[in-house]
């Protein structure tokens, strides 16, 4: 079954990459880098949810917690926080295709296209590869579909991919394939449509995502959890839900736009319904059957700013918020998530991000 995952997203890069040397298609290629910090806090330590600013002094583990029988706490105690906060840095190499589909003279269908797309991207601990088709047939609305096939190493303190037993993360290099099967729909408008004016570009998109994340591993296939690209080691393979909504104003000028993006992720399905936030009772409060969070919503949220220099270079500023899981103060320091107990969810100030494009 792991083989067959890992073949069908060969198939479908394969597949859409035989599009490469279609005549008279429009050919665009892009490269670029993508950084990130993060802040750093105590995952909301002492405290029932709301607001948790960054807090740069770790909280150790209290002499008096009890591990949860298995965790990897009982070997390597955890302390909530770094003390400097984490960074993310990749590079990429991006190729887009564009060929005109079912076009028509009526304004809403004249720019009707299909475009391939094929996107590379290098961390410092993983190397994965994307390839996607858009189909665009009308112009308010566009349908992709692709998929992902990637692997990580481990360098020096750093690890890119591995299993999470008990919350010990395993360190082998290149220990199984990460594959994503995804599918998604957007709809975006652009009041410059209604109203002509280079001032009058108030855009809003929304696009809705189905993936399907497979690690090839025995254990993941077991339904084991993982880490991938040096994340907290909280993937389950299957299915998840992935929003993203944006409404910003375009102009003329550098600062070309500014907006607000808010985007969402959830499992799905049966991964959803693992150890659900809610009681019997649907009460809030999960004390009475101990559940982690598996139909967690994560959210993120905040302002968008994108300069654009000139004709090849354009570079993209985030600053995020973040919505997380707090846990009682009994079971927040087990090193496995699935150990811990949900109580409350906070939000915290995430991260900023850069997103540095060039078009060659």
């Amino acid at each position: 079954m792991k083989n067959l995952k890992i073949l069908i997203s060969v198939c479908i890069l394969i597949g859409i990459s035989s599009f490469a040397f279609a005549e008279g298609a429009e050919h665009t290629t892009l490269a670029g880098s993508e950084f990130a910090y993060y802040f750093d806090h105590n995952y909301g330590y002492d405290q029932l949810g709301g607001f948790i600013p960054p807090d740069y002094s770790p909280v150790e583990t209290p002499s008096i917690f009890s591990p949860a029988a298995g965790d990897f706490a009982n070997t390597e105690p955890r302390s909530l926080g770094s003390g400097w906060g984490s960074v993310e840095l990749q590079v990429f190499l991006k190729h887009r295709i564009k060929m005109p589909f079912l076009q028509g003279e009526n304004g809403l269908v004249a720019d009707n296209n299909v475009q391939f797309n094929f996107d590379l991207y290098v961390a410092p601990v993983a190397a994965y590869a994307k390839a996607s088709a858009t189909i665009t047939p009308i112009a308010f609305l566009n349908f992709n579909a692709g998929a992902m096939l990637g692997s990580g190493w481990n360098a020096v303190i750093f690890n890119g991919v591995g299993n999470n037993v008990e919350g010990d993360i395993d360190e082998t290099s290149f220990p199984g394939v990460v594959t994503e099967l995804f599918g998604s729909s957007t709809f975006q408008f652009d009041l410059a449509a209604l109203v002509p004016g280079e001032w009058n570009h108030v855009v809003t998109q929304i696009n809705g995502k189905f993936n399907y994340s497979n690690f090839s591993t025995d254990e993941a296939m077991a339904g084991g959890a993982w880490q991938w690209l040096a994340d907290s080691g909280e993937n389950i393979n299957g299915w998840e839900f992935k929003g993203t909504y944006f409404l910003g104003y375009q102009m003329p000028i550098v600062a070309d736009t500014v907006g607000f993006l808010v985007e969402t992720s959830q499992q799905i399905g049966a991964e959803s319904q693992l150890s659900t936030m809610a009681g019997p009772d649907g009460d809030a409060s999960t004390l009475a059957d101990n559940g982690w969070g598996s139909d967690f919503v994560e959210v993120t949220f905040g302002p968008l700013v994108n300069f654009t220099f000139n004709e090849h270079n354009s570079l993209t500023v985030l600053a995020q918020f973040k919505t997380g899981m707090d846990y009682t103060n009994d079971t927040i320091f087990n090193q496995y998530y699935q150990n811990r107990v949900y109580e409350a969810s906070f939000v915290k100030f995430n991260r900023i991000a850069l997103a540095y494009t060039y078009k060659i």
